[in-house]
């Protein structure tokens, strides 16, 4: 049986994404009594997106290469998922190294919901506006949840992500996004 394929879909999905819920409980178990105790939350953060980028860099195994394309569909998600793991695992250094403030008492909930529902209505947006668009103003919204009100960075961000995506994906890669309806 093909293991890549096995996982990338259905059961094997579920088999994949038990495993690495397992290895963050285990994780979580074994960081209850030691000096990392007070950085356990921001250990388990950078573990799980040390997961993910395994998982979207193991995927790709089971993409195919289109030749009449130019770039490969296994280009983009391994991109990301190496830019990830070195800005994580760079994460990872400073908490174990001290540099990180331990994990506060607790969070405030209805902001991980309210930033949960820009990323769905970016991601619902998308097939209206397209991704450019979306992307924007999913940062934009994000900016002015967690707080950022300097216009200066309210415009630059966005349209710096906008550049950058536009000339990676589509100058670069010949990637083409999403343009939504209408656009499209």
């Amino acid at each position: 049986m093909d293991i890549i394929g096995f996982l990338g879909k259905g059961k094997g999905a579920l088999v994949l994404f038990g495993a690495c819920a397992a290895v963050l409980v285990v994780l979580s178990f074994l960081l209850r009594s030691t000096k990392f105790a007070p950085r356990r939350g921001r250990i388990l953060i950078v573990a799980a997106l040390l997961e993910l980028c395994g998982v979207f860099f193991f995927l790709t195994f089971g993409l195919e290469d289109i030749e009449a394309v130019g770039s490969s569909a296994k280009t983009a998600p391994r991109l990301w998922a190496s830019l990830l793991a070195f800005f994580s695992l760079d994460q990872l250094r400073r908490v174990l190294s001290g540099d990180a403030k331990p994990d506060p008492e607790s969070g405030d909930l209805s902001r991980v919901f309210r930033a949960i529902a820009i990323v769905a209505l970016a991601i619902w947006g998308m097939a209206y506006v397209g991704f450019y668009v979306a992307t924007c103003g999913m940062i934009l919204l994000l900016l002015l949840l967690l707080g950022e009100r300097r216009p200066l960075m309210l415009l630059s961000l966005p349209g710096g992500w906008l550049f950058f995506s536009y000339f990676v994906f589509a100058r670069v890669l010949m990637m083409g996004l999403p343009t939504g309806a209408l656009f499209g």
